[in-house]
């Protein structure tokens, strides 16, 4: 089994859901996920943020803003379109999107750029919340999900969603029942997003025996609160409970300093976390770009970081 830096193009494109897990695993806590906003202009023009984050060192890319139902990557979806037309622009973008979304392979599309596994924010927000209906979690989106080819789903709440435990719990049942063994379910907070933040063990437990395959937790450093003791208590709950953990910088530290990152790192490898995710909030929808390298190299030098960084253009 190859650790998931020694992964090349065709590796990455073939794997189901058993391998990705397995390759995650035999990497030691050096499995590295970035989240980008795609829904806006990237950092760099002509590069989308998420092959921009694959350069960096990511092995997993997170879409967060990406709606279901008219999904649109800037950086990807926009070739030949001049947003100085205005109006007409926009309204291509538009009818592109649309488009997109009757793309039943959309996903698998955006992997064979990016090179990486790819997947989306779902979110279970409270009835009666007016939000984009195409980045909800619920039936219809979890089977375009499945349509489109994306390798993992990311069950969680951006920034004053009023996401809680039981919805996030609730939407896993629903996504196990959907998904079944074809795609990965990722759940959990990484901020409070609107209502509480989670530091109950037990209820990570209950995350993974409703069937999240990984169950994410705040990086120590970022929520109040949220120690290398906690941190370490929270992944020994969920590997007790049979599922990967993950820890996030979801609270716009992605854009501190290298050496915050680095940090929040190490204490992230000392609590046992599988994978670490790193946050898009740097400037325009990705965080600084050497704060993935940071990470990276933090966690297992870089000898790895640069064979990663060197694979994304290998097919």
């Amino acid at each position: 089994m190859k650790r998931i830096f020694e992964l090349g193009f065709n590796d990455v494109i073939n794997m189901d859901k058993t391998e990705i897990l397995a390759c995650i695993k035999a990497s030691e806590g050096r499995t590295v996920m970035a989240e980008t906003i795609v829904a806006v202009p990237p950092l760099i023009y002509g590069v989308s943020n998420p092959e921009l984050a694959a350069a960096c060192g990511a092995d997993m890319v997170t879409l967060n803003f990406l709606d279901l139902k008219a999904p649109f990557i800037f950086g990807i979806d926009d070739n030949g379109i001049d947003l100085n037309r205005g109006a007409a622009a926009f309204e291509e973008v538009s009818r592109r999107s649309f488009e997109n979304g009757r793309t039943p392979g959309y996903a698998k599309k955006v992997k064979d750029i990016v090179g990486r596994f790819i997947g989306v924010n779902l979110e279970p927000v409270p009835d009666g919340m007016d939000y984009p209906a195409g980045r909800k979690l619920d039936e219809a989106n979890l089977r375009r999900a499945l349509e489109m080819g994306f390798d993992y789903i990311v069950i969680t709440g951006n920034p004053n969603t009023g996401v809680t435990d039981g919805g996030i719990l609730k939407g896993i049942e629903t996504a196990s029942e959907i998904l079944v063994d074809r795609v990965i379910i990722i759940a959990g907070k990484m901020h409070c997003a609107g209502g509480e933040n989670i530091y109950d063990p037990e209820v990570l437990k209950d995350f993974a025996k409703a069937g999240a395959d990984v169950v994410l937790i705040p990086a120590p450093g970022t929520v109040p609160g949220m120690d290398l003791e906690l941190a370490k208590r929270q992944v020994e709950a969920i590997h007790q409970a049979g599922a990967l953990a993950m820890t996030a910088i979801g609270t716009s530290q992605e854009g501190a300093g290298a050496d915050v990152v680095e940090q929040m790192a190490l204490m992230s490898k000392m609590a046992g976390v599988d994978i670490q995710h790193i946050g898009d909030a740097g400037y325009s929808g990705i965080a600084l770009p050497e704060n993935i390298m940071a990470l990276s190299i933090a966690i297992r030098g870089k000898r790895h970081t640069y064979r990663r960084m060197a694979y994304s253009i290998r097919k």
